[in-house]
């Protein structure tokens, strides 16, 4: 049915006046909401103020450690800008500043995260991009530095003075090419070891005969014999810079131990690597690489040995501070004359490593299993292995390192039918390491150094056949060239 003229105008008018109210209070909420924000706001003063402390703060920071590095002391005026890191990360200014101060101690990865930060949230701080360079260069990523300089070319003019800088560092880039970066030590170490002949950490070990539990007290030379001995260390590496971003790493080293009296244990541990790795953009991960690599490893104890094969792959990737990567290993195991404890063992893992300031730390987890290939005792074994470690630039010539170290492994199958009552195995490896490297003389750049290290390690199991304890010191000469 239709509605008579005037119902209809009825309703348009009442329509037009619930319009009008819900405008009005739409108004009303909207004066409410600007009134609150006005009153609950700091004042505009208050916020200038603010920022002018902050501003004052910095150029007060900044005149400290151009001191501390005009006065030798670069590795100092890190650490002081550094402790401000927390509160100030993400201030472009800031940044800027522990970029720089970074790069005069040499830190040149704590240099690239900062100064990544500037030129994210300043893309027009060509100081910024060409100190990034710089410390691109210093690290050997000399496709990445030039990249960086063609950046500031093809967006930015550079006055005289900063094409001058520009064509200096390319041609540090150029003559690093050309020569390739050779890193050589070589190192003498005395040291005593608490169980030289890998001695048992148990003097008896509990029975099972004919269902009767049985002590069998171990012969004297079973037991930890404690000595000193000589050591010889030797290492290379060379950094290749294959163009398009891609970099290879080969790698070498060479230990030898000798003890006083027990010959018997003298080591000879060979180690060659390579690892390649590429840049890789994709997506979200315009900043990650992938990584492929392949180890050679020979150890011999007098006339057994062990030789290890293992190649790998993975991705690596930065967060802010860190570099975080996550990996596959296939490794395999040759036991010489004891060909029936042969092994293949599958790993995954993944880990990190990060800086800041005059610290470095990281963290390692890794599962694998080992494949038995011969009919050695316990059969298949699952492994899982995890490692911290902590290095600290106490002073420019000083340098403090921590390394934690713990390592499982289960066996699939019974160990010994007489053995724990024919339990299966299992081996949980404690270990803890400390060092300090000290460069003597006034020039923390010399290629001597002084080395100590403290190292312990301890195998707990239900299986005393497995149990061990060595604690050994040593303080050596090193000799590096880079």
């Amino acid at each position: 049915m239709q509605l008579p003229a005037h119902a209809i105008a009825g309703k348009e008018k009442l329509r037009a006046f619930r319009g009008a109210q819900r405008l009005a209070l739409v108004r009303t909420l909207l004066l409410s909401i600007a009134l609150a924000a006005t009153l609950h706001a700091p004042p505009v003063h208050a916020e200038a103020a603010t920022a002018a402390q902050s501003a004052a703060f910095l150029e007060q920071l900044r005149a400290d450690a151009e001191t501390l590095i005009k006065a030798g002391e670069a590795e100092a005026a890190l650490e002081l800008v550094a402790a401000h890191e927390p509160d100030n990360v993400g201030n472009p200014d800031y940044d800027y500043l522990l970029g720089t101060t970074a790069l005069a101690a040499g830190r040149n990865t704590v240099a690239v995260h900062a100064l990544e930060r500037v030129v994210l949230v300043q893309p027009s701080h060509a100081g910024a991009y060409l100190d990034l360079a710089i410390a691109h260069y210093r690290l050997g990523e000399f496709d990445a530095a030039d990249g960086i300089l063609k950046h500031i070319e093809e967006h930015f003019d550079p006055p005289p003075a900063l094409r001058k800088d520009i064509a200096d560092v390319r041609g540090r880039i150029a003559r690093a090419r050309l020569t390739q970066a050779w890193q050589l030590e070589l190192g003498a170490f005395a040291g005593h070891t608490s169980n030289a002949n890998y001695g048992l950490a148990v003097s008896s070990l509990p029975l099972t005969l004919d269902g009767l539990p049985v002590s069998l007290l171990l012969d004297p030379s079973f037991r930890p014999r404690a000595d000193n001995f000589a050591e010889l260390r030797g290492s290379a590496l060379r950094s290749l810079d294959l163009g398009g971003g891609e970099r290879a790493d080969v790698y070498a080293a060479l230990r030898t131990r000798s003890h006083g009296n027990e010959s018997a244990q003298d080591q000879r541990d060979i180690v060659a690597s390579g690892v390649w790795r590429r840049p890789l953009a994709w997506r979200d991960l315009d900043r990650a690489s992938v990584f492929a690599g392949a180890l050679l490893r020979s150890l011999s104890f007098d006339s057994r040995s062990i030789q290890i094969a293992q190649v790998s792959g993975g991705l690596r990737t930065s967060a802010g501070r860190c570099q975080l990567s996550a990996r596959a290993d296939y490794e395999h195991r040759f036991y010489g004359s004891a060909g029936q404890a042969d092994a293949a063992i599958p790993w995954l893992g993944a880990g990190a490593d990060c800086a800041q300031g005059a610290l470095q730390y990281g963290a390692q987890q890794r599962f694998g299993h080992d494949f038995a290939l011969g009919s050695r005792a316990g059969g298949n074994t699952l492994r899982a292995e995890t490692q911290a470690y902590l290095r600290w630039q106490a002073a420019p010539q000083l340098q403090f390192g921590a390394l934690l170290f713990y390592a499982y492994g289960g066996d699939a199958e019974p160990y010994s039918a007489i053995l724990a009552d024919g339990a299966r195995r299992r081996v949980d490896r404690f270990g803890q390491k400390l060092d300090a490297t000290w460069v003597p003389g006034s020039d923390p750049k010399s290629p001597w150094a002084i080395v100590i290290e403290i190292e312990n390690i301890s195998d707990r199991s239900n299986i005393g056949l497995s149990s061990l304890d060595v604690t050994q010191f040593q303080i050596g000469l090193i000799y590096r060239k880079f």
